[in-house]
C-alpha cells in the first residue's frame, strides 16, 4: 500500500453495505467512510480542521454538475471526484464534454460495481492524492525558489547600492540568514596584517581573519571584533584557505578524519544556546580569491521559534540543504563583488581627497597666507551648508544634500582656489605696494640716501664759496634733510597701502618722484614710472593688472576643475567652487551670474569665503578685522545686493558665525555683534542699484 495521508469518501449515491464489507473501505486505515447524509457543509468543515486529509467524493452522473459547482475553490486541489451510475445515465454524461474533460473526476464507473472494481477506484484516488500532493510540494517548492530568486536579485541591487561598508557587510549578513531561515550567523572578513609584507606566490601570507558582524534571533551575544589567523584547524579558517563551502549537520559530530573542528561548545554554555547545523560559505572575489566567509547557524523550521534549550533545538533545526548551499553561493559571490568595489570606490575617494590635500598643501607651501584659507573655508561652507538643511524656513524646504552632495560640496570647497598655483608668489602675497620679489622700499630708501648726499655735497661745494652766508646755507641745508626724511616717511605710509589715497597725495608722490639723483655718473628720477604707478594705487597694494592676476585664479580654477573626468554625482564641482566670486546682482566675476543662476552650495561657499577672509590674520597686507567689524562689512554686502541676504540672515541667526569664531578666530577679535541690526538691513532694489551706478 501506497504511503499517503487520509483520505475521506464522502457517499453521494449510498453504496451497499455488502460492497462497503468487500471492498479496502472495510479494513483500510487510508479511508474513512461517510453515509450520504452528511452533507457540504460538513464536508468543508472536515477538511478545514483536517489540513493533512484529501476528500474522494462518490456522486451520480446526474449530480456531478451539482456537487461540483458547490465545491470550495480554495478546497479543489484536495477534493476528487468519482462517478457510479446507471449506464443510460452514463449515455447522458457521455455528451457533456466539459464534465468528461475535468481534472477534479478521476473514475467513472458502471452501477452495479464490484467489490474489485471499487478497490480499483480507490487505489486510483490513492496515486492520484499522491501525485497531487507531490505537485503540491513541488509548486511550493518553485514557488519558494521564485521568492529566493527574486529576493536575491533584490539583495543583488541593494548590495550594489550601499556605499557604508559597515551597513554593506550587516547586509550581507542579515539577508543570508533570511533566505536560509537561519537563527544565528557570523561574517568574517580577510584583512591585511598590519606591518607585514605581501608574497606574490601566497595570497594568505600576510592576510587574517577578522570576526566582523553578528547576529542570533534566538539570544543575546555580546559582540566584540577580533581576529585570528587563516588556518585549516578552524571552519571559517578552513574554508578561507580551500575557496570551497562547508554544509555541517551537526557541528557537535563532526568526523574525525578532517583537519577542521568547531572550538565553540564552550561559548555555547556560556550563552546558553546549541549551534547544531552549520552553512559556511566563502565570499570568492573577481580573481577567485577568498575575501570573507559567511558562516550560518540552525536552520530552522519555523522562523518564530527562538532556539531555548537542546530539546527545542533538535525539534526545530534542520540540516541545510542543496538550495540553501546553492542560493548563498550565489549571494556570496554578489557579496564579494560589492565589497570589493566599495573598497575600491573608498580607495579611490582616499586617493581624490589625498590629492585635493595635496592641492591645498602645495598652495600652502606656495603661500602660507593662503593655505589657512584653503583648509577653512570648507569647514565654514560645510558648517553653513548643514544650518540650511536643518533650517525649518520655508525659503529652504525643498533644500537637502545626499551623502553624495555633501561630497560634492566637500570636494568644491577645498578646490574653491586651486586655480591659485599658477598665481605667482609676489602677487598673490603682495602686501606693500613696491613689493615684487621683494620689497623695493628698500631700493628706494637708497636713493633717497643718496638724494641726501647729493644734498650735503652741494651744501659742502657751496660753503667753498666766499660770497654766500655759511648760517642760511646751514638752514637750507638742514631744511633741506628735514623734507627729504618727511618725503622718504610718506613714501614708506603710502607704500602700506591702508588707506584710501586721495589725489593730492597722488601729485605729492608725483612730485617727490620727480626730483633727480645722480646714480652711476647718470642723472635719473628719484623714482621711476612703474614705482610711481604703484604707489598711486588708491586702495590696496594691487595694480590693475596684478588685480587681474588675482582675479584670474577663479578663471584658472574653473578651467582647471572642468578639464576633470568627474563622475556624474560630481558634476557640479566646477559650479560650486567657481561661483564663490559672484555677486547676487550679477557685477561679481568670472561670469557675472545672478542670484537666480547660482545653486545654493554656490552662494554658501560665496559667504564662507568673504567671512573667511575678512577675519583671517594671516594676511600679509592687512590685519584680521573684529568680528563686529566683519559683519557689519557682509551686512553692507548684504544691502548692496552682493551676498544672498537669506542665507546670510540664516548665518546670522543659526549662530554659526559665532561657532566659527570661537573654534577659528584669534579671542581677541571676538567681540559683541548687534545682530538685529544685520537683520534689519534690506537689500536694494537692483532698479535702485543700476540709478546709483548710472
Amino acid at each position: 500500500m501506497l504511503d499517503v495521508t487520509k483520505i475521506q469518501l464522502f457517499d453521494k449515491i449510498g453504496l451497499e453495505p455488502i460492497l462497503i464489507e468487500q471492498s479496502m473501505l472495510n479494513d483500510c486505515d487510508e479511508f474513512q467512510y461517510h453515509n450520504p447524509k452528511q452533507g457540504p457543509k460538513e464536508l468543508r468543515e472536515l477538511i478545514h480542521n483536517d489540513q493533512h486529509s484529501n476528500c474522494l467524493i462518490l456522486v451520480d452522473a446526474l449530480t456531478l454538475h451539482r456537487v461540483k459547482m458547490k465545491m470550495p475553490d480554495e478546497l479543489k486541489n484536495r477534493i476528487a471526484i468519482a462517478v457510479i451510475s446507471p449506464k443510460d445515465e452514463l449515455n447522458e454524461l457521455n455528451n457533456c464534454q466539459d464534465q468528461l474533460e475535468s481534472e477534479d473526476v478521476i473514475d467513472i464507473l458502471e452501477d452495479p460495481v464490484s467489490p474489485s472494481r471499487l478497490d480499483i477506484l480507490l487505489k486510483r484516488a490513492i496515486i492520484h492524492f499522491n501525485k497531487s500532493d507531490e505537485v503540491n510540494t513541488l509548486k511550493k517548492e518553485l514557488k519558494e525558489q521564485k521568492h529566493k530568486l527574486q529576493k536575491l536579485n533584490e539583495i543583488g541591487i541593494a548590495l550594489s547600492s550601499e556605499r557604508n561598508i559597515s551597513k554593506l557587510l550587516d547586509v550581507i549578513l542579515t539577508e543570508s540568514m533570511v533566505l536560509t531561515s537561519s537563527d544565528a550567523g557570523s561574517l568574517y572578513i580577510v584583512e591585511d596584517v598590519e606591518d607585514s609584507e605581501e608574497d606574490p606566490s601566497d595570497y594568505f601570507a600576510n592576510k587574517q581573519l577578522k570576526f566582523s558582524h553578528t547576529r542570533n534571533h534566538s539570544v543575546d551575544v555580546p559582540f566584540k571584533e577580533f581576529v585570528m589567523p587563516i588556518s585549516p584547524n578552524s571552519i571559517a579558517g578552513y574554508v578561507a584557505l580551500s575557496g570551497q563551502s562547508l554544509n555541517l549537520p551537526d557541528v557537535y559530530h563532526i568526523p574525525e578524519n578532517v583537519p577542521y573542528g568547531f572550538g565553540g561548545r564552550m561559548f555555547d554554555e556560556a550563552i546558553g544556546y546549541r549551534t547544531m547545523s552549520m552553512l559556511v560559505v566563502p565570499m570568492l572575489n573577481r580573481n577567485n580569491e577568498t575575501i570573507g566567509v559567511i558562516q550560518l547557524i540552525n536552520k530552522k523550521h519555523s522562523e518564530s521559534v527562538k532556539l531555548s534549550d537542546d530539546v527545542v533545538t533538535h525539534q526545530f533545526v534542520a540540516p541545510f540543504n542543496k538550495a540553501d548551499e546553492e542560493f548563498i553561493y550565489s549571494l556570496a559571490s554578489q557579496a564579494a563583488v560589492a565589497y570589493e568595489n566599495q573598497i575600491l570606490f573608498e580607495a579611490h575617494k582616499n586617493l581624490l581627497d589625498s590629492f585635493i590635500k595635496l592641492m591645498a598643501d602645495a598652495i600652502d607651501h606656495k603661500s602660507p597666507y593662503t593655505g589657512g584659507h584653503c583648509n577653512r573655508v570648507p569647514v565654514l561652507t560645510e558648517m553653513i551648508a548643514k544650518a540650511v538643511c536643518d533650517s525649518e524656513d520655508e525659503k529652504f524646504a525643498d533644500f537637502n544634500l545626499t551623502q553624495d552632495q555633501w561630497y560634492e560640496l566637500h570636494i568644491a570647497a577645498w578646490l574653491h582656489d586651486c586655480g591659485k598655483v599658477t598665481t605667482p608668489v609676489h602677487v598673490m602675497d603682495k602686501s606693500t605696494k613696491l613689493e615684487t620679489i621683494f620689497d623695493r622700499l628698500e631700493t628706494v630708501k637708497t636713493r633717497f640716501e643718496l638724494l641726501k648726499r647729493d644734498t650735503e655735497i652741494e651744501y659742502h661745494n657751496a660753503l667753498t664759496r666766499q660770497n654766500e652766508d655759511p648760517k642760511v646755507l646751514e638752514i637750507v641745508y638742514k631744511e633741506r634733510l628735514e623734507k627729504i626724511e618727511r618725503d622718504f616717511e610718506f613714501i614708506k605710509t603710502v607704500n602700506i597701502g591702508g588707506e584710501f589715497l586721495e589725489d593730492e597725495k597722488i601729485e605729492r608722490i608725483k612730485e617727490i618722484g620727480a626730483q633727480k639723483i645722480v646714480l652711476n655718473g647718470k642723472e635719473r628720477p628719484l623714482l621711476n614710472d612703474d614705482e610711481i604707478k604703484n604707489l598711486s594705487i588708491r586702495k590696496g597694494t594691487l595694480t590693475d593688472e596684478e588685480r587681474k592676476i588675482i582675479n584670474d585664479h577663479i578663471v584658472i580654477t574653473i578651467d582647471m576643475l572642468e578639464k576633470l573626468p568627474f563622475p556624474r554625482n560630481l558634476m557640479r564641482v566646477p559650479e560650486y567652487a567657481g561661483g564663490h566670486h559672484e555677486k547676487m546682482d550679477g557685477t561679481g566675476y568670472p561670469k557675472g551670474l545672478e542670484r537666480k543662476q547660482m545653486s545654493i552650495p554656490a552662494r554658501v561657499m560665496a559667504i564662507a569665503d568673504v567671512f573667511e577672509a575678512l577675519t583671517a590674520v594671516d594676511r600679509p597686507y592687512k590685519k584680521g578685522k573684529k568680528l563686529s567689524e566683519a559683519m557689519d562689512i557682509m551686512g553692507k554686502m548684504k544691502s548692496e545686493n552682493h551676498l544672498d541676504p537669506d542665507l546670510l540672515d540664516l548665518f546670522v541667526t543659526s549662530k554659526v558665525y559665532l561657532d566659527y569664531a570661537h573654534k577659528y578666530m584669534d579671542p581677541s577679535l571676538i567681540d559683541e555683534v548687534d545682530e538685529n541690526k544685520i537683520l534689519s538691513i534690506a537689500p536694494k532694489m537692483m532698479e535702485e542699484r543700476k540709478n546709483v551706478i548710472v
